[in-house]
């Protein structure tokens, strides 16, 4: 689980090797979980040995287990968060498409501008940024071809020389060619926010498990772990939308936000529920 959380975490571009990769550590988990529900109901219906031997004194449970859990709960926040990051609506599928024809994102020399570079308002570095139609050539399978592409935006005036990056595929020319343009919410600066909130709630988040607690909630209970499961499997189902069919931003964010909940709200059911009983 570790794992799969962990590749759920990290950029990995929706090629059809990482979504195997995916649903292959999904499918791992799940069996886990199953192992663990099937121990759990054979140990409580097999009951304890009696042996003859003098009682050893009780050991305080391991601190362990709850470290293990204060780190897996923000990393399952941060990968449902992690799916709310790229392309939406018609760029969304537009780059898609362009992946699952084995295409990626180059940098490639303007050979010449066609429209009349103007600023975007953005300054790096006190050097302002600038937008404009150019003239690059590309090479496809079938051979190289120059193409015009809208909109692409360079530190300083464009010119001959300068680079820009692009997103096509070379088996695919029909699907043409776009300047690479991520926002702050689907690209790496959305991924380090993400990172670093995930990381302050590990390294923050142990303190607030008690050992007595976590260890008495590890063994299966259906009217306990059976509505924690229901609350994660709806977290799960939030972020269908956006794996099948391409929302909006703000959308994708809700739904990724309201998914990113289900972990601690499933956990604090089971320690309610263990506390009481």
């Amino acid at each position: 689980m570790s794992v799969t959380l962990i590749a759920g975490i990290l950029p990995l571009s929706p090629r059809a090797e990482s979504r195997g990769l995916r649903l292959a550590l999904l499918g791992c988990s799940l069996v886990c979980v199953l192992m663990w529900m099937a121990v759990s109901v054979r140990s409580r219906r097999a009951g304890g040995v009696d042996l003859d031997k003098p009682a050893r004194p009780a050991r305080r449970p391991s601190r362990s287990l709850p470290v293990l859990l204060a780190v897996l709960l923000p990393l399952a926040s941060g990968a449902s968060l992690v799916q709310a990051v790229g392309p939406d609506g018609e760029q969304g599928r537009w780059v898609s498409e362009v992946y699952a024809a084995g295409g990626s994102v180059y940098e490639v020399p303007i050979e010449r501008t066609v429209s009349e570079p103007r600023p975007t308002g953005v300054n790096v570095n006190e050097v302002d940024e600038y937008a404009a139609d150019v003239i690059v050539t590309l090479p496809f399978d079938d051979g190289s071809r120059r193409t015009t592409v809208r909109g692409a935006r360079t530190l300083g005036v464009p010119g001959e020389g300068n680079t820009v990056t692009v997103m096509y595929a070379p088996g695919r020319p029909g699907l043409g060619v776009r300047y690479h343009d991520s926002g702050f919410f689907d690209s790496g600066a959305a991924l380090l926010w993400i990172w670093a909130v995930v990381f302050f709630a590990a390294a923050f988040g142990s303190g607030l498990f008690g050992r007595d607690e976590v260890h008495s909630a590890r063994r299966f209970r259906g009217d306990v772990h059976g509505v924690a499961a229901l609350v994660l499997c709806l977290g799960v189902l939030l972020l269908l939308p956006g794996a099948f069919f391409q929302t909006s931003t703000w959308a994708g964010w809700l739904l990724a936000l309201a998914s990113a909940c289900t972990p601690w709200l499933a956990l604090t059911w089971v320690i309610k529920r263990v506390q009481e009983t």
